[in-house]
């Protein structure tokens, strides 16, 4: 695990852009990243004067630009020996030539317009201030959130795994702000702790846009295992099984496997009825003999035998009627009430 301990000051950065909206677009974003203290300059010449008067960690400039372009300026920092480190941006294509003339500067980096303002403040801190970016190892994303709290400190965590990219930042230890390509707040997070084998990359001192997470460190924490948790498979395997299996076979299926049971049974000698009821819903079916069936079985009894015993039988012994669903449930006959 690599976890530097940069000093918490800015890098001043010469900002050298002619368009008016762009700079101020720049600067502000820059500034607001926690990273940057911007000195903006509107062209070449202009950025030469400044210098002068004035001490900076690092450039970022623009190349076309009227007055002085951007490889005038250079030139001039090349002869005066600034050694500075200096990122260049352009609107244009970088030809081959081109890139070997920024080669020539020791361009630390190139940016092509429209910039993504994270991506072009990612970017810069790695170029320009690289003892404040560090990558993580050998502990989980848990783990290094935890500890960002416990030493309280204030910065931007990337988390890169499956072609996603998620953000996390942290004011003094406290969460602030997450993002996601689908989420923001707490969501963001809950998505980004569920991804396997995550890049862990860290910028200090890197100050959110937005704040959109109120809720403390231990609490999104313990949301996001809760929702782990109950995302895994075996818990709806558990939760569902036997409804999966019910659902598996069609109910006009079952029906008729029913029907047929009950045809089956008044097939045996002796019998009056069937009925087959649910015991827990109290639902039933039942049959009684068709009339062909109950003449078929006078011409089985003995010579003699009186059908008005049989009939006096089966009304002793034939189930009352099945309740209705919803409906309060008979009461059984001779039960003391």
């Amino acid at each position: 695990m690599v976890m530097p301990h940069p000093a918490m000051t800015t890098t001043s950065l010469l900002l050298v852009e002619d368009d008016e909206f762009v700079r101020l677009s720049l600067a502000r974003a820059l500034n607001r990243s926690g990273v940057f203290a911007v000195l903006p300059a509107e062209n070449g010449q202009h950025a030469l004067e400044l210098l002068d008067g004035q001490q900076v960690d690092a450039i970022l400039t623009d190349l076309q630009m009227p007055v002085m372009d951007g490889l005038t300026l250079l030139g001039h920092l090349l002869q005066r020996g600034a050694g500075l480190p200096v990122a260049v941006m352009t609107g244009h294509r970088i030809t081959a030539d081109l890139r070997e003339r920024l080669q020539q500067y020791g361009i630390a980096a190139t940016f092509t317009k429209p910039i993504d303002i994270s991506f072009l403040a990612d970017e810069l801190q790695r170029s320009l201030s690289p003892a404040t970016v560090g990558r993580m190892a050998g502990i989980t994303l848990f783990g290094f959130l935890q500890l960002i709290e416990v030493e309280q400190k204030t910065g931007l965590i990337v988390v890169r795994a499956a072609g996603e990219e998620g953000r996390i930042y942290f004011d003094h230890g406290r969460p602030a702000h997450a993002e996601t390509r689908l989420a923001h707040g707490p969501a963001a997070v809950y998505e980004i702790v569920r991804w396997t084998d995550p890049k862990l990359e860290i910028f200090y001192k890197r100050t959110p846009r937005e704040r959109t997470i109120k809720e403390s460190l231990q609490h999104i924490l313990m949301e996001a295992a809760r929702l782990l948790d109950e995302s895994s498979p075996a818990a709806p395997a558990r939760e569902q099984g036997n409804t999966h299996q019910e659902a598996a076979t069609p109910v006009e299926t079952r029906k008729s496997e029913v029907e047929a049971a009950l045809a089956e049974a008044l097939t045996m000698d002796g019998a009056l009825g069937i009925a087959l009821i649910d015991a827990a819903s109290g639902r039933g079916s039942g049959r009684r003999p068709r009339p062909h069936q109950t003449a078929r079985d006078d011409r089985a009894r003995p010579q003699g035998h009186d059908r008005r015993r049989d009939d006096h039988v089966r009304e002793a012994v034939s189930p009352d009627p099945l309740p209705r669903p919803g409906s309060e449930p008979l009461p059984l006959r001779g039960a003391r009430s």
